[in-house]
């Protein structure tokens, strides 16, 4: 069965319309989907936002089903030179928020966790040959970020958290991302909120093409 987790209704609620023979069922009071999509078994996570409903979640779910690999989709803020409605791969992911680089960790590394998470090398071939987008690294943290961390990266409030449990329980990962607001630009957060309500179709037709 392969999972397709999002942080929020408005990033999943399209993909849920590709599937076939739903079944509705609630883990860590989330909502779940599971049925068909082209005929490959899926199931469809919304976590909530942030790093501890992303890892509570994926953590649930990885204990009890057998998942064969993690799709996942969601909006991001972009470090320029990214475009507003650009989609991006990820190929690293790490956090922006956790340093311990006081006793000698690299920053975003937590104990005996690579610095980076890498997406996983066969699904990120397989993505790229059907899309052809950019590979960006994606920063996580648990805040709204309005300034600059890295030209030409991206930035989320729980992907890191996702690529964290996932090496944990050695399940292969790729991110798809789009750009809902161009960080440090005026109009970053109008442009975040105008944008967040129409992106959902965007992951549909992701997702039909890539299953």
């Amino acid at each position: 069965m392969i999972l397709i987790i999002g942080a929020m209704a408005s990033e999943t609620v399209a993909i849920e319309t590709l599937i076939q023979n739903k079944e509705y069922i609630s883990i860590a009071s989330k909502p779940i989907v599971i049925g068909r999509i082209n005929q490959t078994p899926v199931m469809l996570a919304t976590t909530g936002v942030g790093k501890v409903n992303a890892g509570l979640l994926l953590s649930a779910i990885l204990a009890k089903y057998k998942i064969e690999s993690i799709i996942n989709v969601g909006l991001v803020g972009g470090f320029n030179p990214l475009k507003q409605g650009e989609m991006v791969i990820i190929n690293l992911a790490t956090y922006h928020d956790f340093d311990l680089s006081i006793f000698g960790y690299e920053k975003g590394q937590v104990p005996q966790m690579p610095t980076y998470y890498e997406s996983d090398q066969a699904m990120l071939a397989k993505a790229t040959s059907v899309l052809k987008l950019s590979h960006v690294t994606l920063y996580t943290g648990d805040t709204f970020t309005t300034s600059e961390i890295e030209q030409g990266a991206c930035c989320d409030m729980e992907g890191a958290a996702l690529y964290q449990v996932a090496h944990l329980y050695n399940k292969p990962i790729l991110s798809i991302k789009v750009i809902s607001d161009v960080i440090g630009h005026a109009s970053q957060i109008e442009d975040y909120e105008a944008f967040e309500h129409s992106c959902s179709e965007r992951f549909k037709t992701l997702i039909g093409l890539i299953l």
